[in-house]
């Protein structure tokens, strides 16, 4: 449920059952792996992050510090704030915790389990200060996948299908938003009730492709083929992973998303690049159901050289739609009639989902 490098070639990881694991030989071809328990006992942790060599992760009801002296056999906790609802219910997650540009926390809390008076339930949230959160946005039923990308480290956070949700999406997170799930105080109550109209995300996700989307990770080198600059997020349900392509219109992103790769071994939920430019995937089987075999893995994706034949981008311009591919095509597939186009919007409404 969370993965973050601590130091070269040391990889930290937290699981659904609530374990703390260091694994060390991933990065080497000989070696083998080998790990150690950190720590047991965490309430359902859904993130981790590694910052000034200490470990933070996301519990359902607060996030914690990890401090640890490996030689004393120490391992000590801290809580950072918990400033936030805790119902108690079995889907009342906490997810992240990412960095934002001042390196402050930002967590992403679930929303269809809570209740108006839990506070921050279905909000992001900022750090603030004297272990207090500040709210950034709401309207997130369950928001299982927030990271960074572009230059400027940009937030996105992913949402599932769901009441109020009509599939899977991946919004950008800017201040003062309502991304659509009614939510918990500061919110007004008189709008847990719904609203009439929210913000669009960037992405909407097929139902067809992906029912259950997860983490992300931004291809940041050419070492993974000729996708840099673009999003992987997976797919908890179909064990995939898709590739989301981003451009910023008038200061809104918007883009495509397109299939990548499938067939993993559980739940695709986490994702993250090593220094080796290959990509490392955490997958289980939770609660939540996945096509995939395994309780949970970790697996490692490395690009074997060989271009795919495929759409690199689709961009908006003003004549219509350009699409740039992987590789050279011939100039008769220009002809409009060797393209199919269809156009559909989806319901906004309190039921699950949308046709």
């Amino acid at each position: 449920t969370g993965m973050d490098w601590l130091g070269k070639g040391r990889l930290a990881v937290c699981t659904w059952p609530g374990e703390v694991y260091l694994l060390d030989g991933l990065l080497g071809e000989k070696e083998p792996v080998t790990f150690n328990r950190l720590a047991k006992g965490l309430n359902e942790p859904m993130g981790l992050i590694v910052k000034d060599d200490r470990l933070y992760v996301s519990q359902k009801q607060e996030l914690t510090e990890i401090a640890f002296d490996e030689k004393d056999r120490r391992t000590e906790f801290m809580r950072v704030s918990a400033d936030w609802g805790y119902s108690g219910h079995y889907n009342a997650f906490s997810y992240g915790p990412v960095l934002d540009r001042d390196g402050r926390f930002v967590l992403a809390n679930a929303g269809h389990s809570g209740r108006w008076d839990m506070k921050f339930m279905g909000w992001a949230i900022r750090q603030g200060s004297n272990e207090t959160m500040e709210g950034i946005a709401s309207g997130f039923r369950e928001p299982n996948g927030i990271g960074a990308f572009g230059p400027e480290q940009d937030i996105f956070v992913t949402d599932n299908q769901g009441h109020w949700t009509a599939v899977c999406k991946l919004n950008h997170l800017r201040f003062g938003k309502y991304f659509g799930r009614p939510s918990a105080t500061p919110d007004p109550k008189n709008l847990y009730k719904g609203r009439s109209i929210f913000t669009p995300p960037a992405i909407w996700f097929p139902y067809t492709l992906a029912r259950s989307i997860s983490g992300m990770a931004e291809i940041q080198d050419d070492r993974f083929g000729p996708f840099k600059g673009q999003l992987l997020v997976g797919d908890f349900q179909n064990a995939l992973l898709t590739r989301v392509f981003l451009e910023k219109i008038n200061g809104e992103y918007q883009g495509a998303v397109f299939p990548f790769l499938n067939g993993f071994r559980s739940g695709v939920n986490r994702l993250i690049f090593g220094s080796d430019g290959r990509l490392y995937v955490g997958g289980l089987q939770r609660t939540w159901a996945s096509i995939a075999p395994d309780a949970a893995s970790l697996e490692r994706v490395a690009f074997n050289g060989n271009t795919p034949f495929s759409i690199l981008k689709v961009e908006a311009k003003p004549y219509g739609i350009l699409l740039t591919f992987t590789e050279p095509v011939d100039a008769s597939v220009a002809d409009p009639e060797s393209f199919v186009i269809s156009q559909f919007r989806y319901s906004y409404r309190p039921d699950y989902g949308s046709p």
